[in-house]
Order: C-alpha cells, then structure tokens, then sequence
C-alpha cells in the first residue's frame, strides 16, 4: 500500500501567462523556470503526430511537478485530487499550465498535429508514477493527525519554496548584501500595509524597540511604563537606552496593559509609554492616546505579535507615535532569521531611527550621533516581501482557527479561553487560554503524551526576571501578571496548521478535563 503523501498536494493547478515579444522579425515566448513556472525544470519532453481520439495520461506523480505548453493545435487536461476536478483547455501558446505533484491527469481532445511540450521538475523515474485508481485514492487519502507541532516552520518553506528560491537567487544575483532597492521596497510596502507614512527597516526586533526610544532622547533619568507581563524584550529595550522601566500590571482577564492604571504610575521623570499587542491582541489604544497627548509622552507600540490586527477598524502600528515589529520567523510575517523595523507617521523620527542604525551617520564617515549597528538586510528584506503578500490570508487561517477552539473548547470548567474587546479583530500570534485549579503542567504534559506541542507565554514575569533585580520591584505589586505566567499555556495555532490538527487539540484538552 502506498503511504498517504500530505505534502503532494500543496498546491493547485493554475495558469501562468507566457511572455511574448513581438517584432516585425517574429515572435518570441519566455517563460522563467523559478518565477513563471515555480520550478527549475530537469527534463523537456514533447508529444506530437496526436489525432483527435488519441488519450494520454492516465496517471499521477508523486511529487513530480509538470508544465504543459501547447504550441500547435490545442488539447484538453483534466485533472483530479481530493474530490477536486480541473479542466483547461490548451489552444494557445501564449498560456502555460502548471500541474503540482499528487493530481491524476488525463490528456484527450487533441486537435490533429497538436504539437505539445512539457517541462519537468526531475528526471525519469517510472517509481514516481501512480497508475492504478486505487492507489491513487489511497495515495491521496487525508490522513487523520496523530500530532501537532506547536509551530512546524518547515512546512512554510515547503508551501512558498519557489517563491523564497526566487528571492535568494535574486539577492545572489544582485551583489548587493547591505542596503540597496530591496530594503526601500519592502519598507514601502510594509509601512503602506501597516497604514502609515514611512518605516525603517532593522536587524530585529529589539532594536525595532530600542532605537525610536534613542531618537526621541529617552536616557539616563527617564522613566517608561511597561506592561509586567510581555516579553521580556520589551522592558530590556528601556534599560538598553539607560532608562528605567516601571511597570503596570495587565488587565485580569485580557493580559493587557491595564489601561486605567497607567496615568497614577506617571511622574515627572516619565517621558514615554510602551502598551503591547501581546498574542496579537489591540490593547486599549485611545485611553493611552489622550493621556500621552495631554502629559507630552512618547507612545511607541510594541507590536511584535500584531502584524494586520486591527483596533476599532484601525491597523495596529499606525496608532501611535511610532510602532516596533519583529520579524523573528515565527511571528506571523517571519523572515529567514532575524529582522524588525519601526513604523510611523512621523518621517522624520523614521529618518532619526535608520540614522541610528546605521552607526549614527547620515552619510558615509560622517557619524553625528553615537549609533549602533542595526541595519535590515537585503535577502530578509526580499523574503519578508514575498511574504507579506499572504500575510491577510494567514491572519483569516488563524483567525479561522480561533474560532474553532471558541466553539470547541467552551464550557469548561477550570479552562479559561482568551478575552478580547468588541473593538478589537485580533490575529491570534499566540492561542494562549488560562488553566485554573494548578492544573496546567499537567494539562501540558497529557497534551505532550498524545504529542502535542503547546509553549508558555511565559513562564518567568518580568518583575521576577532576575535581571532587573537591582530595581527593587515589589514583587506582589503585579499578581495578574503573576497569575498569567503560572496558569497561561499556548495551544498550537498556526495559518499552516489543519482543522483536523486543531480538532486533535480540542478533543485532547476535553479527554482532559473529562477525566478529573
């Protein structure tokens, strides 16, 4: 029996358009290996001397992928997977098909002296054929989940190889590894995504923090209020600078910044607000808005968790003075290591912020600021650029998912499913519910037996990190915090999970709470 291969279909039959370069000479068609086609072919083939009851196919591939041009006469391709059918009919040579690996084809209708060529992603090899209807069908039968991983990143590199081959090939190609067109392009196109003026793009995403907090001055003296339960990234970015974090607790059932407690922590040596999107869910924007404006306060987003989320209709980045993005790869716009850039509407403190990571110098050699390295690099830049084109779709997926665990996972007691505003359209970073009653490790490790992957956002607070210890936090000052790092656990959810991944997931946590 052939194994299940739920790779083999990852893609669908689709049309590519065949460049044509007409001149009184003739006419001449183009079609690209990696960018038109999706793979650099190993193999051309023709079929030719074809009468109109001629048939072939009668086949599939395993992971063997195929273009079909139709160069003379015309022909029709029907393919078949997974209850899926496609028909196109190839009479042009202007349109090329291409038919991804796992789909059951036949070939019929030719015209007479159809003359048909077809590239291939590999050699020869009659192991790769599928002949038989039934082991097609049990080929491409879903195969029930026996485990989830908590975030799989391969499987990204699987579903957009040819594009990120494209964007590797195209950095290689350029001979330009720093700086360059492919930086200024994707800050374009970010900074018009996140719906403000410019963006700087930087080596990741705690420089992404720090450096907006360097060019409005912020230093020794001053003090920043952070949220206690974030990433300890957030607070580290303060003390980088040389100022002091001072920390507010998190709303009891959100995680959020506890919005109503900010203004009593203010002081005079107060010069800038972080509230964070943690989990990719809005904090409270307005309320902080109004205070910052009224206390001349920097307000600087952290929103590494919260690429697309909205705020009243409003994307998250554009909400304040300036925004910080990572693009650690597993966020939901990943790079291929690390990245970040700052966002805002102010094109001068974006100037500032890509002065500032370019060793403090506005030209070559001229250094007018003690600067810091923190440049985004060109093949990130490509790569997050290919990205973001789906980066909607992504967000509707986990969006998608979330809604399953709602519906599947209510009504139960001692699990506490995350909370959110009516104002707020979360993207779901992070699916992290709370476990009452001390029950978490335990939840953690049945979801383990059945291997499930899950995480803890997080674990440590910041007030407990003993790197701030020098601070001298009152460590009960913040218990909705405390409460999130010893009851939060993180359930798989990711745009490239499966619904039947996320059902393996809810059925798991219910067996759970049924067995207590």
């Amino acid at each position: 029996m052939l194994e299940n291969n739920e790779s083999s279909n990852q893609e669908t039959p689709r049309l590519v358009d065949i460049k044509l370069i007409n001149d009184p000479r003739g006419a001449l068609g183009v079609i690209e290996g990696m960018a038109d086609v999706g793979f650099n072919f190993k193999r051309f083939y023709f079929i030719t001397k074809l009468s109109e009851l001629s048939e072939r196919g009668g086949h599939a591939h395993k992971t063997l992928r195929q273009c079909f041009i139709c160069l003379r006469g015309g022909m029709t391709i029907t393919l078949e997977a997974r209850g899926e059918t496609f028909s196109f009919r190839l009479d042009s040579y202007d349109k090329a098909l291409i038919v991804p690996a796992g789909y059951w084809r036949e070939l019929r209708e030719f015209d007479d002296e159809s003359l048909v060529a077809v590239l291939a992603s590999d050699h020869y090899d009659e192991g790769e054929y599928i002949r038989d209807r039934r082991e097609f069908e049990l080929f491409t039968r879903p195969a029930s989940p026996s485990s989830v991983p908590y975030l799989d990143l391969n499987r990204y590199i699987v579903n957009m190889r040819s594009e990120l081959d494209v964007a590797i090939e195209s950095s290689l190609d350029s001979g330009i590894f720093i700086g360059g067109d492919a930086i200024q392009r994707f800050e374009a196109e970010f900074s018009h995504y996140c719906s403000t003026v410019a963006a700087a793009g930087v080596a990741n995403g705690f420089d992404a923090l720090q450096l907006p907090l360097r060019a409005k001055g912020i230093g020794p003296g001053d003090e920043v209020i952070v949220p206690a339960h974030t990433f300890v990234a957030t607070a580290l970015a303060v003390a980088q600078v040389g100022a002091t974090p001072v920390l507010v607790d998190v709303e009891p059932d959100t995680g959020l910044m506890d919005v109503a407690s900010v203004e009593n922590l203010i002081t005079d040596r107060t010069r800038a607000i972080i509230p964070v999107h943690l989990y990719g869910c809005p904090v409270d924007m307005d309320p902080l808005i109004e205070i910052a404006s009224r206390r001349g306060l920097f307000l600087l987003e952290d929103a590494a968790q919260a690429h697309g989320a909205l705020y009243k209709g409003r994307k998250c980045g554009s909400l304040s003075d300036a925004a910080a993005f990572s693009f650690y790869p597993t966020k939901n716009l990943g790079a291929l290591g690390d990245a970040g850039a700052v966002v805002s509407n102010d094109s001068a403190l974006i100037g500032q912020v890509r002065m500032l990571g370019n060793y403090g110098a506005p030209r070559k050699y001229q250094h007018d600021q003690v600067g810091m390295n923190s440049r985004l690099d060109p093949l990130q830049a490509r790569i997050l650029s290919k990205k973001l084109k789906y980066l909607n779709e992504w967000n509707s997926r986990r969006q998608q998912y979330a809604r399953q665990y709602f519906a599947g996972l209510s009504n139960i007691d001692g699990l506490q499913l995350p909370v959110t505003r009516d104002w707020a359209k979360p993207v779901w970073h992070v699916f992290s519910v709370k476990v009452l009653d001390s029950r978490r490790d335990q939840l953690q490790e049945a979801l383990s037996r059945r291997a499930i992957g899950t995480n803890i956002h997080y674990p440590i607070p910041v007030h407990r990190q003993r790197c701030f210890a020098d601070l001298k936090w009152d460590l009960d000052a913040y218990p909705n915090a405390d409460r999130f790092s010893q009851q939060s656990l993180s359930l798989p959810l990711d745009a490239l999970h499966t619904p039947d991944e996320i059902k393996l997931v809810i059925d798991t946590v219910r067996d759970f709470f049924n067995a207590l």
